[in-house]
């Protein structure tokens, strides 16, 4: 009978346990004597011991408005800065003329008044009391009605449109810029005397210092001689000095207060005649500002 072979079968794997296998402590080693000692154990991280409040980290209190009445402080504050700046105007000012200020350029004054003796009348038009002499009613420009006494006069000439154009020397005073009163050649050293309509007190003088008409697309203001300084003589023995810009427009300068009948203008100085065909060899003044009051 044949022997029965029997498969060899191997005996079943078994599974591993899933449970974890908690970790053993480290076995103590036996330390000697000589050994550092070992570091204290850190405790776990807590956040609410190692970080620090949110208010103290950020502290959003510095962004809020001013509140209450603190604004209250800067409002007064710039209204003290606002009169006070205003105040310091009106004390620099003390004319109080209403009239156009002086230009910043071209203008400047040095008084040659004499020395007054006791008792008299200063180059201010001041009596003893040291009181400037102030005038009565609204400050205007006494030029205008005043009579011009020239040093000569140019003859009239004919324009490009064929009109006559005189250059008399009333025309200084008749408010109107593209008038002139015109003389020929160098007028330097030559006194023009204005004698106003009635005795006035005199805070500032000026002049357009030469010919500013525009006609046909010619300005004529280069063309002719400009006035560059000139000497202000009032009645009392005063005078002031003024120079001029380059430029068509009234030049005024600011004088002490003076009373006076009659201002002589002496011209110390002008310009070469105009160059090219257009270029004429007159000296020419448009227009005399005086500013002031009547006297009282």
């Amino acid at each position: 009978m044949p022997r029965s072979t029997q498969a060899a079968v191997a005996p079943p794997v078994q599974a591993a346990d899933p449970t974890p296998v908690p970790p053993t402590s480290p076995p103590d080693v036996p330390r000697g004597d000589d050994a550092p000692p070992l570091a204290p154990r850190r405790a776990a991280w807590d956040p609410r011991e190692d970080l620090l409040p949110y208010e103290e980290v950020d502290d959003t209190e510095s962004d809020l408005p001013v509140r209450g009445m603190a604004w209250l402080g800067w409002v007064l504050g710039a209204a003290l800065l606002v009169g006070l700046a205003f105040l310091l105007l009106r004390v620099f000012d003390t004319d109080g003329d209403e009239v156009a200020t002086d230009p910043a350029d071209g203008t400047t004054a040095t008084s040659q008044a004499p020395e007054p003796d006791a008792g008299s009348t200063d180059p201010g038009g001041a009596t003893d009391g040291g009181e400037a002499p102030t005038g009565v009613g609204k400050a205007r420009d006494l030029a205008r009605g005043a009579a011009f006494e020239v040093p000569g006069t140019a003859p009239p000439t004919t324009d490009f449109d064929g009109n006559l154009v005189a250059y008399e020397a009333s025309q200084m005073g008749d408010g109107n810029p593209a008038t002139a009163w015109r003389t020929a050649g160098d007028a330097t050293g030559g006194t023009i005397t204005v004698t106003l309509a009635e005795p006035g007190v005199v805070t500032r003088v000026g002049l357009v210092n030469g010919y500013a008409k525009k006609v046909a697309g010619v300005d004529w203001y280069p063309n002719n001689r400009r006035v560059v300084a000139v000497t202000w003589g009032f009645d009392d023995g005063s005078s002031v000095e003024q120079t001029f810009a380059e430029r068509p427009e009234v030049q005024r300068l600011k004088v002490p207060p003076v009373e006076t009948a009659t201002v002589t203008i002496t011209i110390t100085a002008v310009t070469p005649p105009g160059s090219g065909s257009l270029g004429r060899d007159y000296t020419a003044i448009s227009e005399v500002s005086i500013t002031g009051r009547r006297a009282g």
